[in-house]
């Protein structure tokens, strides 16, 4: 038996075997079909949360002046400020969505104590009472509500609460409303490199965008490589334990084995991922057009969300088949040294605790915890086993240039056939190692005479 012997034909009539026989499982099938009608259950839970409230009644909040005196119309400018929020960001998050209705309806009260009793039987949301400090004069308010800090409404109203507050200072000040608008209106910003021609303006939303794509992409990959990684691995264990790993040996060579192996099940892990995570990414693309169409409105044009492109989303293919492909044959080659399905977390618990120290990195570096042009993020993006993971974060941040990122693939695509030698050393003599408990010494020693 040649160790480096691999006939594509024998490895393509193990992947298909592997395949298929685990396709045709009524539990793939179960699970699959639960897998994809959750993820599209939370990707358009917004969208089916305002369906389901439309028509509601608007919620109400009570405001009792007393003899604050005010300067400005305190209801009229909380209802506005805070239905203005509620339209900008969608009540339930959709961005764009629009309402025949204002979500808060607003209304004076005069009876304190009949206020408080409404927000208690929950017929209002919440009673603010406006006074006036001794102080200074400046506007004081208290918050009757059940509700706690956290909550939505009551974070519009403390926002709101602040504006008016502000508007009342300078109106008693002698600012016209001409002027409010004047000294609050933003300032035109935009950001350029130090070469080059200037970018386009740079809004909040686009910061968010811009760590979100590297984000979510890390997310993306380190769930596939954990949870099919160990798929891969717990299919080596139960072979070994059934003792079918000595027969099938002696009709194909460890490459062989081994290739085919993780491609028909890494091909079924994948396929499955595919299955439940495309149509929940279509959706999410798409939630705006969707809205229009479920609650009416305007229907924006569709296209990709800001941050993300065509050449990042090939690049994340690329990334995310090698570096599945490195992780995958490694969790196969280190679970042929067990001799049961029990010990599977004991072997594969360098490699699990290795991605996720590139993941977190990648997690770090999107967010701005850690600068994606640092040297630990830059060096570590060369690495094959966290490359996947950072290179897509530098690249979501625009840290990465191509002829980096091209390098960075190169690196990881030779990697991957070191991966399959050194796993099919392991795969080899780990038929020979019934009853021994896997530990570094022993890998060494198999790596050295296997």
């Amino acid at each position: 038996m040649k160790l480096f012997s691999a006939d594509p034909s024998n490895i393509a009539a193990i992947a298909r075997r592997e395949y298929l026989s685990r396709a045709r499982t009524r539990t793939f099938r179960l699970t699959t079909a639960l897998l994809v009608v959750v993820t599209l259950g939370i990707a358009l839970a917004p969208i089916l949360i305002r369906w389901f409230d439309r028509g509601g009644a608007a919620t109400t909040i009570e405001v009792s002046l007393g003899d604050s005196g005010p300067s400005i119309d305190v209801a009229a400018a909380l209802g506005g400020l805070m239905n203005a929020q509620s339209t900008s960001t969608g009540t339930t998050g959709t961005p764009g969505s629009t309402s025949s209705q204002p979500d808060y309806q607003v209304v004076t009260t005069t009876d304190i104590a009949g206020a408080r009793s409404r927000v208690d039987s929950g017929k209002s949301a919440g009673l603010l009472i406006v006074s006036r400090q001794a102080s200074d004069g400046s506007l004081a308010f208290i918050l009757v509500t059940k509700a706690r800090g956290i909550d939505r409404t009551a974070q519009l109203i403390r926002q709101a609460a602040a504006a008016i507050a502000v508007e009342d200072r300078l109106t008693k000040a002698g600012i016209e409303p001409v002027d409010l608008a004047k000294l609050f209106a933003p300032p035109t910003y935009a950001e350029e490199p130090p070469t080059g021609p200037p970018n386009e303006a740079t809004t909040p939303e686009s910061v968010v965008n811009e760590f979100a794509i590297g984000f979510v992409l890390a997310i993306i990959l380190f769930m596939a490589i954990i949870l099919y990684g160990q798929w891969v691995a717990y299919s080596v264990a139960e072979e070994k334990s059934s003792r079918v790993m000595e027969v099938i040996l002696g009709a194909a060579s460890p490459v062989e084995l081994l290739a085919g192996k993780v491609a028909g099940v890494g091909g079924l892990a994948l396929t499955q991922y595919a299955i439940v995570f495309v149509p929940a990414a279509i959706a999410l693309l798409l939630q705006a057009q969707i809205a229009a169409v479920v609650l009416g409105g305007t229907n924006p044009t569709a296209g990709l969300p800001p941050g993300l492109s065509i050449p990042l989303l090939v690049t994340f293919g690329v990334f995310f088949l090698l570096g599945f492909s490195l992780y995958a044959v490694l969790y196969a080659g280190a679970a042929a040294l067990v001799s049961r399905t029990e010990d599977i977390n004991q072997i594969v618990a360098p490699m699990t605790l290795i991605s996720t120290a590139g993941y977190l990195v990648a997690v770090y570096s999107s967010t701005g915890l850690i600068s994606s042009t640092s040297k630990l993020v830059t060096v570590m993006s060369y690495i094959p086993f966290f490359s996947p993971y950072l290179m897509l974060s530098r690249m979501g941040s625009g840290t990465a240039s191509p002829p980096e990122v091209l390098l960075a693939i190169g690196i990881l695509a030779i990697s991957v056939p070191i991966a399959l030698w050194v796993a099919a050393r392991l795969y080899a003599a780990g038929v020979l190692m019934y009853g021994q408990r896997p530990s570094v010494r022993l890998i060494f020693r198999v790596l050295r005479n296997g």
